[in-house]
């Protein structure tokens, strides 16, 4: 995923993938057939990296001066940077090696992006002229920003502390009181009212986020 100096076209890719990624799992439920742990296996990996992509393509997009969808210009106060690299190497010195020069960078060099906590410590290093949006953005009540790393690293890595891990995500949103349900089965359940599995909800609530951040 790319910046650009018009979130509506960063807004407009990330949604139509994201719609992608809900097509696949919205119709699952309990109990969950066999092929159901390979599909929400993918989507959950899939939108973890789109989720990273996206916040590091909106960072970006700030850096180079860009525009909401509104129309608004969003630019970085507190800092200037000459071109993408240089970009890149503060958010690295900032979140991840204050003392970083290596030279070319690599993807692995970089920060973990899909972290909230960390994008927001960037977004107020650098001052944007919308960070008041940025941080209402992110007070709306997500969870999927907690957990779905969580989920995501079983699929990814399918050993037992990360099956571990994520079954304890059951026990914190309330699915569960012991630490017992498969993965698959963790955001194929609806929580207490919602009408929808898990794993939709946290589409829709990134999909809000989205909005919110390039409106």
């Amino acid at each position: 995923m790319n910046p650009s100096r018009r979130l509506k076209k960063l807004h407009g890719s990330t949604n139509k993938r994201l719609v992608k990624l809900r097509a696949n799992v919205s119709g699952v439920a309990l109990p969950v057939k066999p092929n159901d742990d390979m599909v929400v296996g993918w989507t959950i990996v899939e939108t973890l990296n789109l989720w990273s992509g996206f916040l590091r393509a909106y960072y970006l997009s700030g850096a180079m001066r860009t525009k909401t969808t509104s129309g608004a210009i969003v630019s970085f106060r507190a800092v200037r940077f000459a071109n993408k690299d240089a970009a890149v190497r503060f958010a690295i010195r900032k979140l991840k090696d204050s003392s970083f020069k290596k030279s070319p960078i690599t993807r692995r060099d970089e920060p973990t992006w899909h972290d909230t906590g960390k994008f927001l410590n960037l977004q107020k290093a650098v001052n944007p002229t919308n960070i008041g949006q940025v941080y209402s953005a992110f007070s709306t009540g997500t969870t999927f920003n907690q957990f779905l790393p969580t989920i995501r690293n079983f699929y990814a890595h399918r050993c037992d502390e990360t099956f571990r891990k994520a079954t304890l995500v059951a026990v914190k949103l309330g699915l569960t009181t012991k630490p017992k349900l498969r993965p698959t089965n963790i955001v194929c359940s609806r929580l207490p009212t919602r009408p929808q599995n898990l794993i939709t909800d946290w589409l829709d609530e990134i999909r809000n986020v989205v909005d919110l951040l390039c409106s």
